[in-house]
């Protein structure tokens, strides 16, 4: 059944009558005229029931003496129907059993009585009450659902604009290109680990050997291309715990956290991964074809217990070793203590 609206927006309220005797439903119809209502009939207790299953009622005026089913026996039938228990029920009853009608009625959850012959004004004003109570409970049920959609809205807003603070400090700290850290990114944690532990951090210095060569040779795209591969592969020549990132260029760094003080040598080792991993062909996909690209790289490694106690001198003391990396004839890691060029494989002194 379509719902009756108000200007409100609140359904127009549905007033049940349940009376076996037809007559006294037209005298309570012609009577409850007078209030904005629709006025529903029921001549026994089933009709009662099955009418408020099909409509909300926002009051029933329940007969008490009815045959078959009694008022009783529907207010209670409609105390166990979850909501339905919830519409106000006021019993009309003959005057001689008045008051044993209205206790039982109570017990039932009537929320009033009537005597016959109904007093006119009382019955009004009652209905009226109870009229008013369910318009502003349908008034209240329209804030309430206003301010849950209001709320819906507005953590979908603090949601979207989370993501969207996420996202720009992502790409403050992020390289556009690799999604690798960027140089402030790399910086604040390198201050932090050296912070936290110094003797435990090591950083590697790399550069990448023929690069400019193949960015000139076959445009910035080709370039771009061997940058993303660069960056997976250094990523898999790491530890978990280890950050890699681009400083610019084709400049990558590396911050080698929690080193365990009982293997010296790791910081080598990790750096000769990366020369053994950058040495071995890269197989690009551009936009004209494929291409196979060969770079090499010169690593420079600092020991931020031995090389330097801020993240400046540590970074200026792998950089260092990296240039030396490179004037020795690339291709190869250099220690920032290390006054020799050092092959790969080399041991430590």
């Amino acid at each position: 059944m379509d719902e009756l609206s108000t200007d409100e927006g609140v359904p127009r309220p549905r007033i049940l009558v349940v009376d076996d005797i037809h007559a006294n439903r037209v005298a309570m119809r012609r009577l409850l005229a007078q209030v904005d209502a629709e006025i529903v009939e029921a001549a026994s207790g089933a009709e009662a029931l099955a009418a408020c299953l099909e409509t909300q009622f926002a009051l029933i005026l329940l007969d008490v003496q009815m045959p078959d089913m009694d008022g009783f026996e529907v207010a209670e039938l409609l105390s166990g129907q979850g909501e339905l228990s919830q519409t106000p029920v006021i019993f009309v009853t003959a005057n001689y059993t008045a008051e044993l009608d209205a206790l039982q009625g109570y017990e039932l959850g009537a929320v009033d009585y009537l005597t016959k012959p109904v007093n006119e004004t009382v019955l009004l004003a009652k209905v009226r009450a109870f009229l008013e109570l369910y318009r502003t409970r349908g008034r209240l049920q329209q804030l309430l659902g206003q301010m849950e959609a209001y709320n819906r809205r507005l953590q979908a807003e603090i949601a979207e604009r989370k993501q969207a603070e996420a996202r720009a400090l992502h790409r403050a700290y992020h390289d556009p290109l690799t999604d690798l850290p960027n140089r402030a990114r790399f910086y604040e944690q390198l201050e932090t680990a050296l912070a936290e532990d110094a003797a435990a951090v090591g950083l590697v210095f790399i550069d990448l050997d023929g690069f400019k060569a193949l960015n000139d040779g076959h445009g910035h795209a080709a370039g771009d291309a061997l940058l993303v591969a660069v960056a997976g592969r250094l990523l898999g020549a790491f530890r978990r715990e280890d950050v890699v990132a681009r400083l610019g260029g084709d400049e990558f760094a590396v911050l080698l956290a929690g080193l365990p003080a009982d293997q010296p040598d790791l910081p080598r080792r990790l750096a000769e991964t990366v020369i053994d991993k950058l040495s071995r062909p890269f197989a690009l996909e551009l936009a004209e074809g494929a291409m196979e690209a060969r770079i090499g790289a010169s690593v420079g490694v600092a020991l931020g217990a031995r090389d330097g106690g801020s993240a400046d001198a540590l970074v200026a003391a792998a950089d260092a070793a990296m240039y030396r990396a490179k004037a020795a004839g690339k291709g190869r890691v250099m220690m920032a203590g290390d006054e020799a060029p050092r092959l790969p494989g080399q041991s430590v002194r």
